[in-house]
């Protein structure tokens, strides 16, 4: 009977929080939007918990957790750093081009002592699919 209450509560902790999260500065982007970018933030599901912070420049915009996320608007065009810092500071840079969407993974990778940030800009068809799978 214990085992089986025990197999039941880490069950239970397994699906918590597994219902993904949209935030961000919209919740949904028209077909066509030339007067704006949209940046796609995700994590897929995985078994590192590992949070973190995602920042475009120097605005934190996004909290990368498994099954979690954001769909952002950039209203100036150029070059943005997107960044996430656990045990190391790990980002990329992203040129932003009005009336495009852009599809930013933000998981982690194994470190030294801690899971660090792994940020890819991912092509479209796949930040879809990616995206799609979440919901």
């Amino acid at each position: 009977m214990k085992k089986l209450i025990i197999a039941i509560a880490a069950s239970l902790l397994m699906f918590c929080g597994c219902s993904p999260k949209i935030s961000g500065n919209i919740q949904t982007v028209p077909a066509e939007h030339p007067d704006y970018a949209v940046i796609y933030f995700y994590r897929p599901a995985g078994y590192v918990q590992t949070p973190y912070n995602v920042h475009l420049g120097n605005e934190v915009v996004f909290r990368s957790k498994n099954r979690n996320m954001c769909i952002y608007k950039v209203d100036k065009p150029g070059s943005y750093e997107i960044w996430g810092k656990t045990e190391s500071r790990e980002g990329i840079v992203l040129n932003v081009e009005m009336g495009k969407e852009y599809y930013v993974l933000a998981d982690v990778k194994f470190g030294v002592a801690l899971w660090r940030p792994y940020i890819q800009h991912v092509s479209p068809e796949t930040g879809k699919a990616d995206w799609d799978a979440i919901k």
